[in-house]
């Protein structure tokens, strides 16, 4: 599809909303006289404006108009509304075409629940004006009364991300940057650059009066390091322990035995994750896991007897080769095991993933399957005592839907509301690490990553350190 607009900064988030009911589509820039779709827009002090129309060889002419009123001054705000005009527009302007609606309306961002928070949108009129379902609207309020309390952080404080780029094996739906923990020789260059990052941030912290409020280890998968360099990374991360939370992401199984899962809980670490995506053995099988389903069972109960404060258990709805029934049997088998919290992702289709470039091997669940699912688990889980308390989406989601994260009440994980609300500054360590410097009442934040490439992250080690502190030396 050929796209013009005359704002050519909002070109991507367009062809975003294009992409959201034609997943396969190509959108490309286009002069309005070769275009198919062409979008005007204009803000005129009290209103934004917007229409789109659509002259392709499906319809002769099809139009869809947006008008939102701009309730304060600014240029910033101006702009803002003149994006979610633009959305509007086209979003309308798609459900013609389609005869479809999204259950998420014209919103393509991740973190609807900053709409809310911010003022400038009512529940009414993200249902009213903007389309979405009036389900999402209740899931929303739902979430911001589960935050109650733990949005704001205590003054002089930072979350803290350590990144470690290994895994055992590659998911099929997965398209991270990840070495194979056993079979690469570069663990210990790069736990010998962590070190010294871990090292040269722990000394910032001190100097500056900062207290990590959350230490959150991810990955990759954290635990996919052999004993010794796990335990080398806990006692370097010691220095970095925080007041409320220590989280360790151990993801996967096979990657947890006797001996990891006392030394996690010997160095602090309260939270730990065992997600099995799916308790379907056939489906472990297709996407690339290299454990069975009772090792799940079998790692989460000897988890459980050592005693972690909060385990959490992540499950996908719409992984190739499932159905409704599939799904629900993996739900109730996981809570069954009653951990304090669950994830319930919906499948994104990542570009550079092995689904995404061989999709002819992989039977995928129709969208509307696939919502039934998450409806679902949002029913069962309310019924078996969860509730949601974070929510996040993203792009080339099954349905246009959206990842939930549930927890029993008083065991929310804070670090995952920080990094989705956006209220607290993230200091974040290793290769592909992105800080997060956040500037209370001024909607500002500024960003600062490290490199994906692990070879960079070692070779370039002091550019990414003092670019680091040196985003957060005036905090």
């Amino acid at each position: 599809m050929k796209l013009f607009c005359r704002h050519t900064e909002l070109y991507n988030d367009l062809s975003e909303s294009i992409r959201a009911f034609l997943p396969e589509e190509s959108v490309e820039p286009a002069e309005v006289s070769l275009s198919d779709l062409a979008v005007t827009a204009e803000t005129d002090g009290t209103a934004a404006k917007a229409e789109a129309t659509y002259s392709g060889t499906a319809f002769a002419h099809c139009t869809a108009a947006a008008e939102l009123p701009i309730k304060s001054a600014g240029d910033l705000v101006r702009r803002r509304m003149l994006k979610r005009a633009a959305k509007l527009s086209v979003y309308r302007l798609m459900c013609k075409l389609t005869g479809r609606e999204l259950p998420w309306g014209s919103l393509t961002g991740i973190r609807p629940t900053k709409l809310i928070y911010s003022g400038d949108v009512s529940y009414s009129e993200l249902n009213g004006v903007y389309g979405v379902e009036q389900d999402k609207c209740l899931l929303l309020k739902d979430i911001i009364t589960q935050q109650e309390g733990l949005i704001e952080p205590p003054e002089r404080s930072v979350d803290i991300y350590v990144g470690i780029p290994f895994c055992r094996s590659r998911c099929v739906y997965c398209s991270f940057a990840t070495h194979d923990a056993t079979k690469t020789a570069l663990v210990p260059q790069y736990m010998s650059a962590l070190t010294r990052e871990i090292r040269a941030v722990s000394g910032f912290l001190r100097d500056k009066g900062l207290t990590p409020r959350c230490l959150y280890i991810g990955g990759g998968t954290p635990t996919a390091l052999n004993e010794y360099y796990l335990e080398v990374l806990l006692r370097e991360c010691a220095a970095l322990c925080p007041t409320l939370e220590y989280t360790v992401e151990a993801g996967r199984p096979d990657t947890l035995n006797d001996e990891k899962l006392v030394l996690l809980k010997r160095m602090g670490v309260e939270r730990i994750s065992i997600n099995p995506q799916s308790m379907q053995q056939s489906t472990l099988e297709l996407i690339g896991r290299r454990h069975t389903a009772q090792d799940i069972l079998l790692c989460y109960e000897k988890a459980a007897k050592i005693g972690f404060k909060v385990i959490n258990m992540d499950v996908i709805a719409g992984l190739p080769g499932e159905n409704a029934g599939m799904f629900s049997d993996t739900l109730k088998q996981i809570a069954d095991l009653t951990p304090e919290n669950i994830t319930v992702h919906t499948l994104s289709v990542k570009r550079g993933s092995e689904i995404n470039e061989h999709p002819d091997k992989y039977p995928m669940p129709e969208a509307s399957a696939v919502a039934g699912m998450v409806d679902y688990a949002r029913q069962m889980l309310a019924d078996r005592g969860y509730s949601p308390y974070y929510l996040y989406r993203q792009k080339y989601q099954t349905g246009n839907l959206e990842n939930v994260g549930y927890c029993i009440p008083g065991k929310q994980c804070v670090y995952n509301i920080d990094i989705m609300e956006e209220t607290t500054s993230i200091i974040a360590l290793g290769a592909g690490a992105v800080s997060k410097r956040v500037y209370p009442g001024q909607n500002r934040i500024e960003r600062c990553g490290n490199s994906k490439s692990i070879f960079d992250y070692i070779s370039r080690q002091e550019e990414m350190i003092n670019r680091k502190l040196l985003l957060f030396q005036d905090i």
